[in-house]
């Protein structure tokens, strides 16, 4: 950088923001505009297939809840066919409590290089051993079933996908990539959340179901909408390193 060339903070403060700036704000609004305007058109269609997927599932399954469509095909409701509750036991209690022990004592032994692991399950046996207390405590005080547990975790699932494509726009959007890939790869993304967020709820039932609502709490603040973000964050990591390196060059001022 020489004498005439202007830093950015004195560019900023002699005028108003460069014309790349309103450029770019006009592109993120574009690139989020075209995948959100698509999402909310084929909203009827992803809710039938929705019902359709999890219905054929969860006969193969045996599972107690079916996915109701609504007349205006605006929501779904989930509805439970049996009246159980699939309380925990007292052995499904004990068992629980003896894994959360093994797993907090035996996470102890990793090393720093693990720590992250070591946090996450550690963090997780919180969760579980407070679900423990409460239904040792006050097991008939639950208020969750499984179908609120999947409503909830469909609320949130389709909620975040309309947070995918400004979250795209803001980096993918910045990158060296054909217009064509910028509007593609956000439609591609959320394909394959709408076709992943039915089986992440399929399996969540078929374990309640098998299990107990025990693990209900585990499953929704472990699994629910933070493992969302944690594939979101994985699939932008490897789209963005698929991307090539541009050449680096001298710019002579």
């Amino acid at each position: 950088m020489n004498a005439h060339t202007a830093s950015w903070p004195e560019a900023q403060a002699r005028g108003p923001a460069p014309a790349w700036v309103w450029a770019k704000a006009l592109q993120w609004l574009v690139l989020s505009a075209v995948p959100l305007g698509l999402l909310a058109l084929i909203k009827p269609w992803l809710f039938d297939f929705w019902q359709w997927l999890f219905t054929a599932w969860s006969q193969v399954l045996a599972l107690s809840v079916r996915p109701r469509l609504n007349a205006a095909r605006s929501t779904i409701e989930w509805t439970a066919l049996e009246g159980s509750s699939f309380a925990p036991s007292s052995a499904t209690l004990t068992w629980s409590l003896s894994g959360i022990a093994a797993i907090w004592l035996l996470s102890g032994f990793f090393s720093d290089r693990f720590r992250p692991l070591r946090t996450t399950l550690r963090a997780l046996s919180l969760i579980h051993l407070s679900a423990c207390v409460f239904f040792i405590w006050t097991p008939a005080s639950f208020p969750y079933s499984i179908s609120k547990h999947l409503q909830v975790l469909m609320d949130m699932g389709y909620g975040f996908m309309w947070v995918i494509p400004p979250m795209l726009a803001l980096g993918w959007g910045l990158l060296q990539v054909p217009l064509y890939q910028k509007l593609l790869v956000p439609c591609l993304v959320l394909a394959y959340f709408a076709l992943m967020l039915p089986h992440k709820w399929l399996l969540q039932a078929w374990l309640l179901e098998h299990l107990s609502i025990l693990f209900m709490p585990v499953l929704f603040f472990g699994f629910g909408s933070l493992l969302d973000l944690w594939i979101f964050v994985a699939v932008y990591a490897w789209l963005a390193s698929r991307v090539p390196a541009p050449n680096p060059r001298l710019r002579e001022v």
